[in-house]
């Protein structure tokens, strides 16, 4: 007997791992595996005596300050020179200038005294963001952006004046200079928790959104080819948005929040999660990623190497900095600084008219690299280097698995000996040929052990058991990788593995069952993929059979809250969509004694509530639900299904409308104890330099009264403490209520789709404008003011 057997090499890719045949051996395995031994040990002897070249950096100097990650920049203050410009950890901003002409301290910036090329700017609050750009469109010098969590500062360095400070409610936590859309004219857009605002060069409000959560990176690229800029936002609630003004082009759903973007070569960008993974998008179609145990704190587009392709360069929180190649994501030069990575750009430091990648340390340290075709060279020797060590691997590999052939061979020996004894075959390790895998995917209500989930049943199609199950699934598991093994005396050909979907997203989950005998010493290793619908936590209820029902019959409670529209299509490509995006028991079909509309009754198995979908025979659909965002979601995807460009809702979410109405009424509360807040603030501080006047005019002949005043001047110190303390308070109360106020906005327009989601944000930001609280709830519901 004669077993077709396949030898596999692991390659570690992050989380995902490659799997490459080597080659396919027949019936004399040992002679396959010498030859591949063979060749190894000729590539190895080839490679062995070779001497390796590794890139150094171009230059290197110390800022003596401690840097904050993520909030470095470079601009042209006099628009001819780089500048390197950082937050420092003490809420200050140095500006490292080798070109610096002048030593007057005015204005804010001050010139240290230890370090002659470095200014600083002292600010009276925490720096969450930096970005220097061109925003006047009629001046070439750059211009920066400060930052912090209620202000945005433009600076002119040049001038060492402030441009105009804007008062940030919902905070600045990224930036981003450059034209967007159909405006010629460049501008800021501030990024900050639950919204995104674009201002001009005099910080006038040109352009408005809102996001589902706190913004965390911003890039601007022409993502479509139509000659102008898109914009593309990472968001903290895992989700990746491309914005073609306020149109949403594009959404991806990741695992983790998206810290970093970067614009590569064409309609390609770079992406960076706070759970370690890098990877690059194409046109909406991930092409790789890779995963870490450290997190990236900076990604960048630069050439190193000199061969007319850009790499991705990335900064990690070990100190490490890899090059890595655009399509396949390999390696090609790492570099190690002595701390975390503070952030990387690029400019012309040297002025020797090429740019220079710079990468910046939190202690301060600076490595500068340039683009030169000799590094492509020394990274060829070093990955020669890395293949040696790959070889030697390979070969023990293959050294251990000419150890499992031979054991294989006594296997098959003793099996054709044993042939006619019973039991004999379960201590091998061979099982029958036509052994298949079978995967079944369902939902389950849960019981008093297990809350309800979604169920994935393993099984085999004979007498076989199975060992143990890996399960990898993104957003799923914590470390996204679940192994369940049962014990010795529990073990069956079926196992029952729950899954708790958290997000109404498409998960793949790639499955590696280990199939044999309970008593066999090796198993078999099947490997399959699914994937749960996007929908996949809703299932039927279980009274009776209600998938096509009558809702004046329903005997389950029907949500007040609902989302109304009207689409023309047919039953059946209905149908297909509920089948494509639902995990149900059996598929939907239409009922040929009703076949103009359909009625699907569905419980939430996350929070217990009901959803009702109904199809009209006139082309009327209505979602009821009492979970907005949800209705969003099925808008997106049934809209999605059949490429709907614009659909007009009408919604009716009482629930949310109230939340929204307390809302705006505590805000106009919060706004108004604010302002009482800052005047006795004003008062208070006039009182106290009063008091600072009259102390010293008295300490030259009367000692107690001047007590007396420093004692009340104490008083008032603390009574500025604590008015700072509720001042913070507020703020804090401010901005979460705009967050929330900016959430059920973001989940009414995804209630619509196309131009009719513009209009209804540009709408909502019109009534808050005006204080119109009615006009607000008017527009989510209907989409019009």
């Amino acid at each position: 007997m004669h077993y077709f057997v396949c030898a596999w090499s692991t390659r570690s890719t992050g989380i995902e791992r490659e799997c490459k045949p080597i080659s396919r051996y027949h019936s004399n395995p040992t002679d396959n595996t010498t030859y591949c031994l063979e060749i190894i040990l000729t590539f190895s002897y080839s490679f062995r005596h070779r001497r390796f070249k590794m890139i150094q950096p171009t230059f290197m100097l110390e800022l003596n300050h401690k840097i904050m990650p993520g909030v470095v920049t470079i601009g042209k203050y006099d628009g001819v020179h780089a500048c390197l410009t950082a937050a420092t950890t003490a809420d200050k901003v140095i500006i490292h200038n080798p070109y610096k002409n002048s030593s007057l301290n005015t204005g804010r910036i001050q010139w240290s005294e230890s370090h002659k090329e470095v200014a600083i700017l002292n600010l009276s609050q925490s720096i969450t963001a930096l970005e220097a750009g061109q925003l006047h469109s009629q001046k070439e010098r750059d211009i920066l952006l400060i930052g912090s969590p209620t202000q945005l500062l433009a600076y002119d360095v040049q001038e060492n004046a402030d441009l105009f400070y804007k008062d940030m409610a919902n905070g600045v936590s990224k930036i981003v200079i450059g034209k967007f859309g159909k405006t010629n004219r460049p501008m800021a857009l501030v990024g900050g928790n639950c919204s995104i605002h674009g201002l001009d060069h005099q910080g006038n409000e040109i352009f408005w959104n809102v996001l589902g959560n706190e913004v965390q990176s911003l890039i601007l690229m022409d993502y479509d080819k139509d000659g102008t800029n898109e914009l593309i936002v990472g968001c903290k609630d895992y989700t990746i948005k491309i914005f073609k003004e306020e149109q949403t082009l594009l959404e991806i759903s990741e695992t983790e929040a998206v810290i970093g973007l970067a614009v590569m070569q064409e309609t390609r960008f770079a992406y960076s999660l706070l759970n370690g993974t890098v990877g690059i998008y194409e046109e909406g179609i991930r092409l790789w990623r890779v995963k870490s145990k450290n997190v990236p704190i900076s990604i960048h587009c630069y050439d190193l190497l000199g061969n007319g392709n850009n790499q991705l360069i990335t900064g990690w929180t070990n100190g490490k900095i890899d090059c890595r190649d655009i399509k396949s994501g390999e390696v090609l030069f790492k570099d190690n600084m002595g701390n975390s990575i503070a952030g990387i750009t690029e400019g012309d430091y040297r002025g020797s008219g090429k740019l220079d990648l710079i990468c910046v340390s939190t202690e301060g340290e600076v490595k500068g690299y340039v683009t030169s075709p000799d590094h492509a060279a020394s990274v060829h020797m070093k990955m020669d280097q890395e293949t040696m060590r790959d070889l030697f691997s390979r070969k023990q590999a293959l050294l251990l698995e000419l150890k499992h052939y031979e054991s294989n061979t006594k296997f098959n020996e003793q099996y054709e000996k044993n042939r006619d004894v019973p039991d004999s075959v379960s201590n091998m390790g061979i099982i029958p040929a036509n052994t298949r895998l079978q995967i079944g995917l369902a939902t389950s209500a849960g019981d008093a052990n297990k809350k309800a989930h979604v169920e994935v049943s393993i099984s085999t199609n004979n007498f076989t058991v199975i060992r143990a199950v890996m399960i990898f699934a993104e957003g799923i598991f914590e470390g996204e990788t679940l192994i369940e093994h049962p014990d010795v005396d529990q073990l069956s050909n079926t196992m029952d593995i729950a899954l708790y979907p958290p997000r109404d997203v498409p998960i793949d989950i790639h499955i590696k069952a280990f199939v044999g005998y309970a008593d066999s010493q090796q198993f078999h290793v099947f490997e399959l993929t699914r994937q749960l619908p996007r929908f996949s936590m809703y299932n039927m209820p279980n009274s009776e059979d209600l998938t096509v029902i009558d809702e004046n019959k329903a005997i389950v409670e029907i949500p007040p809250s609902y989302v109304t529209f009207t689409i023309t299509e047919r039953m059946q490509r209905i149908c297909i969509w509920i089948n494509q995006n639902f995990l149900l028991p059996d598929e939907i079909n239409v009922n040929p004694n009703n076949s103009q509309e359909l009625h699907v009754l569905l419980n939430c198995l996350r929070d217990g509530t009901n959803l009702l979908m109904d199809f009209e025979a006139n082309g009327d659909v209505k979602f009821s639900t009492s979970n907005m965002e949800l209705a969003g979601d099925l808008v997106q995807s049934l809209g999605n299904f059949l490429n709907l460009e614009h659909l007009q809702t009408k919604g009716h979410f009482p629930n949310d409308e109230d939340i929204l109405r307390k809302l705006v009424e505590s805000l106009d509360d919060i706004q108004e104890t604010r302002m009482r807040l800052d005047t006795d603030v004003a008062e208070q501080l006039q009182n106290i330099r009063h008091l600072i006047t009259i102390a010293d005019e008295k300490r030259s002949y009367d000692l107690s009264d001047m007590m007396t005043c420093y004692g009340e001047i104490m008083g008032m110190n603390n009574d500025l403490i604590r008015g700072n303390n509720i001042r913070m308070s507020n703020h804090q109360e401010g901005a979460n209520a705009l967050k929330s106020i900016n959430n059920i906005i973001q989940r009414g327009s995804r209630l619509r789709i196309g131009k009719f989601a513009s209009t209804m944000v540009n709408n909502c930001r019109a009534s808050i404008k005006d204080k119109n609280v009615e006009g607000l709830i008017k527009t989510i519901k209907t989409g019009e003011l």
